[in-house]
């Protein structure tokens, strides 16, 4: 028996599918490395980052870490 390949084209975008897992976002202090909790909105880490920086005045860099979800697509048969 032989065995036959086909190729398939695809595409990737974010998911915004009813499905889809959140988006979520949290921010790093570039200084010392703490994080802020993750969260769906972007106040949350914001607040943490004020709150930070008020406790340590010299850690004024913060780095967003975003959580994007992405879905594959598969499309025509080639």
């Amino acid at each position: 028996m032989r065995a036959v390949h086909r190729f398939r084209e695809h595409t990737i975008a974010p998911n915004r599918g009813p499905d889809a897992e959140p988006i979520t976002g949290a921010l790093e202090c570039m200084v010392c490395g703490a994080m802020s909790p993750v969260s769906e909105d972007r106040v949350e880490p914001q607040d943490w980052a004020l709150g930070h920086v008020r406790e340590h005045p010299a850690h004024l860099d913060y780095r967003e870490h975003v959580t994007l979800p992405y879905r594959v697509h598969p499309g025509n048969w080639l």
